[in-house]
């Protein structure tokens, strides 16, 4: 979403995904109907509330259908398709949430804009100051309350979205003694090289009676590796949001599998599948980044790091549509974007971080792609894949590509490199001599590790080698001369200077 979309009500950050709200919210709708949340909650209903202001224009034009919005009445087609009326597994509720404001300022004609809230709604509609249950952050915002009673934001999506997510809702409470694994919260990732990884997860007691104990079963590639067990005092609906079991080493990616052993009157919730991520592995310096884009891609930037924390390669911010005043669509909007990207070192680990310039991450729209977020490919081959939805304003992900030399042992093919002058004002006379005819190829690179200037010679013969360089169009500071010959690197400092 682009950062107009969205109106800030206070400094505090929203309520975190997944968090429990056990009170009991009640409130009394424009036709005077008073709704009891945990009654659509205990009949196994996802509840999804559009918390509002009737002056905020990002808010009408979700609201509505044909007012700029990409998914402009989504929650009216949710509840006709889903609601009552529909197939009845849910309930949307819209709830003017500003103090200020008084509810007569929904109807038509009345309001700071003269908008009509109120007619052709079909879900019910309040005025009623509950946005600080939630911690309400900025308006619109949007989201749904499970029947185990978490809280997750849905952010203006469309129907169809927001009714995959409710069913990914956990149930309500059943049985005497019913534990259940929320999420795996233990590593994701093993890096470049082996690791141990802990293995954790998030438990609620989905029960009637206090849950006071629980074991647990860990796989991994489907062979039993651990096993644990867990204590403690948790009311109905209470949750413990790191249940450690404890930790495997691990070599390579692997699928992994949390699965609780101990008595469970309802399994639905009862395991856990996790990817453990491997470092993608390439072996070579060429490679592909493909971004994939949603509706806001002026928003959207991304950067490869070295082992060193140094940016290697970046990309975007992509440009900007006018299908709405938000600089939303456009040419990059849901689409890929593909750089190819020459690293500067055959052997390094790397880390990628997504950047979203108003802090939503990556959500809205639909890419073809099935995903938003990066995919880096090697010979055609995907060899890191980022899929990314709601992060905020940046997400960092370490160590999730290596790069291995072309040979498992260097060989020095270059004799000796020099070049002069250094300093230079810009053309740098280049000399070498190779042990034997290879590919070879000189790259520059700033402090930061950005490439700034590369040549590929192809195979040169054995013997001497000469070239100038014409760096003129660099700046003035300190740069890295890289000639790759083979697989063998020979690095010099230059200094450009008036």
């Amino acid at each position: 979403m682009a950062g107009a979309l969205l109106f800030a009500v206070s400094s505090n950050a929203q309520i975190a995904d997944g968090t429990v709200i056990t009170q009991n919210i009640t409130f009394t709708d424009l036709d005077g109907v008073e709704h009891n949340l945990d009654d659509y909650l205990d009949e196994g209903k996802t509840v999804i509330l559009d918390l509002f202001a009737e002056w905020c224009g990002p808010c009408w034009n979700y609201h509505n259908t044909g007012t700029g919005h990409p998914n402009g009445g989504a929650l009216k087609e949710l509840y006709n398709t889903y609601g009552p009326e529909g197939t009845d597994e849910l309930m949307v509720f819209a709830i003017e949430t500003d103090a200020s404001t008084a509810e007569e300022l929904m109807y038509g004609g009345a309001g700071t804009q003269g908008w009509d809230w109120v007619s052709d709604t079909p879900y019910p509609m309040a005025d009623a100051n509950i946005g600080g249950i939630f911690q309400q952050a900025y308006y619109p915002y949007i989201i749904r309350i499970c029947p185990n009673r978490q809280v997750f934001e849905v952010g203006q999506a469309s129907a169809e979205d927001i009714f995959a997510m409710s069913n990914e809702c956990a149930p309500p409470a059943n049985g005497i003694t019913n534990p259940a694994i929320l999420a795996y919260r233990g590593d994701e990732a093993i890096g470049c090289e082996e690791g141990e990884i802990e293995v954790a997860v998030e438990i609620q007691n989905l029960g009637t009676e206090n849950l006071t104990s629980a074991d647990f079963n860990v796989e991994v590639d489907g062979e039993s590796v651990l096993t644990g067990s867990w204590s403690g005092d948790l009311e109905t609906y209470e949750v413990d949001d790191n249940v450690s079991i404890g930790t495997v080493m691990l070599s390579e990616a692997s699928e992994l599998n949390v699965t609780i052993t101990s008595t469970d009157e309802d399994d639905e919730f009862s395991s856990v599948d996790a990817m453990i991520e491997g470092a993608g592995e390439i072996n070579g310096v060429d490679i592909e980044v493909h971004f994939y884009t949603d509706f806001y891609p002026g928003e959207s930037s991304w950067q490869i790091r070295n082992d060193a924390n140094q940016v290697v390669a970046e990309g975007g911010p992509y440009q900007e549509g006018n299908e709405d005043t938000f600089g939303g669509g456009g040419p990059d909007a849901n689409t890929t974007m593909i750089d190819e990207v020459t690293l500067p070192n055959a052997q390094d680990c790397y880390s990628i971080r997504v950047f979203d310039s108003y802090g939503d991450g990556l959500q809205y729209g639909g890419n073809p792609a099935g995903q938003y977020g990066l995919e880096v490919f090697y010979e055609g081959n995907s060899v890191t894949n980022l899929s990314l939805g709601d992060f905020g304003s940046v997400i960092t992900r370490d160590e999730v590509m290596k790069a291995g030399a072309p040979l498992s042992v260097e060989t020095n093919f270059v004799e000796y490199l020099n070049i002069f002058p250094n300093p230079s004002t810009g053309l740098v006379n280049l000399e070498s001599s190779l042990l034997q005819s290879v590919e070879t190829t000189i790259s520059v690179h700033d402090v930061t590790g950005k490439l700034v200037y590369q040549e590929n010679f192809g195979n040169l013969p054995e013997g001497y080698f000469f070239k100038t360089l014409d760096l003129s169009g660099l700046q003035n500071g300190i740069y890295l001369l890289n000639m790759t010959s083979g697989n063998s690197v020979k690095t010099i400092r230059l200094a450009i200077t008036d």
